[in-house]
């Protein structure tokens, strides 16, 4: 027989903590008697235990394998004894719940340690999702969902926040869990990062100062991911491009520097390719942005990204002409229009942003 959902359900709260191992053995026993029966809770717990179970690092993950209660037939007893003969379930549609109760053996040292993470980690998510539902901001987060870029519109001489119905309820969540944990001594720096990108969602003069700084912060108190660096990239970005004399060459350089990290990965590369190629669009360096939405489409070369990056690269091309297309990418060019005095005005910069961004590269490994 199973029990429909209603009041008498648990808390998220009570379901995530038993999750994590760290329910009181009371608690844990009484909820347990439910989940088994109940069409509700019974598919968020297993959630919540694969959730789990991906934030387990590898060295949290051997300790729940050498655990007793890792074993089957350990698994097994503990059914028998939680769970009457008589409103007993089949096995296989209980193992999944009995790999949570197996978490409580170690819930004293671990449990509070993934419950942390998980709440992180399902904070981080919200504030992609914010993103994703509504697109503020010309560049894109690691991870991120495509949608239309549809940004609020810049009153000048305004710097007021947005209205409550116009915030998504990812972020109202996100927001309230970082300002919790962000009160806490030592609190985990990767909640700044968290706090920085719904401060971008925003994107108010006001807001994107906070981020700029919340960034920032997170890198002084040890946060060392390159997702943290693009984020800090699209904050330069933002308020940079707004100024009244736009210079966009720390976004420039801190987004090259990102794609000479070798820890990131093939999502972090296409992200920082595609924020790059905006920026170069924004000074105007149509070569460069060309080159940069060519290399990301060989990262990335189908999806609603890909779609916008080809119209992007379509309209580069059309305002740079092919002929200095190619002439940009060689030093040997540069060398003849300068023996030929023939270097116009925006040259030197084009040069200068090729010779960092490609020939000095090049170089350096040539000679390694």
């Amino acid at each position: 027989m199973t029990v429909p959902t209603n009041h008498n359900c648990p808390d998220d709260e009570v379901l995530q903590e038993l999750a994590a191992g760290i329910c009181l053995p009371e608690l844990a026993d009484q909820t347990m008697r439910h989940v088994a029966r109940c069409t509700h809770c019974g598919p968020v717990l297993r959630r919540y235990v694969r959730e789990f179970s991906n934030d387990v690092s590898p060295e949290n993950a051997q300790i729940i394998k050498e655990l007793r209660s890792s074993t089957p037939q350990w698994q097994r007893d503990l059914v028998r004894q939680v769970i009457p003969k008589r409103h007993r379930l089949p096995w296989l549609k209980l193992a999944p719940i009995c790999v949570a109760l197996g978490l409580i053996v170690v819930g004293m040292v671990q449990g509070p340690a993934l419950l942390s993470e998980f709440r992180l980690h399902q904070a981080q998510k919200q504030a992609v999702a914010g993103f994703e539902e509504r697109r503020t901001i010309e560049m894109r987060l690691t991870s991120e969902g495509y949608s239309p870029l549809r940004p609020f519109p810049i009153v000048l001489g305004s710097d007021s926040s947005h209205g409550l119905d116009e915030v998504p309820a990812s972020l109202h969540d996100a927001s309230g869990a970082a300002n919790q944990n962000l009160r806490a001594p030592h609190a985990d720096p990767r909640w700044l990062q968290v706090q920085g990108r719904i401060l971008l969602w925003e994107s108010t003069p006001s807001s994107l100062e906070k981020a700029e700084k919340d960034f920032e912060k997170a890198h002084a108190e040890g946060l060392d991911v390159p997702s943290l660096d693009i984020d800090l990239a699209v904050s330069y970005f933002e308020r940079d491009s707004r100024s009244e004399h736009p210079n966009l060459q720390r976004t420039l350089n801190l987004l090259n520097q990102v794609l000479h990290n070798p820890r990131l990965t093939n999502q972090e590369r296409a992200t920082a390719l595609y924020n790059l190629a905006i920026a170069y669009e924004k000074t105007q360096a149509w070569d460069l942005a060309a080159t940069t939405w060519e290399d990301y489409l060989k990262l990335e070369p189908s999806g609603q990204w890909s779609e916008e990056a080809r119209r992007r690269l379509k309209g580069a091309r059309e305002k740079f002409p092919e002929k200095k297309q190619q002439g940009y990418s060689q030093p040997a060019f540069f060398l003849d229009q300068r023996a030929q005095q023939s270097l116009k005005p925006e040259d030197p910069e084009q040069y200068q942003q090729k010779a960092f961004s490609q020939w000095l590269p090049i170089a350096m490994a040539d000679k390694s």
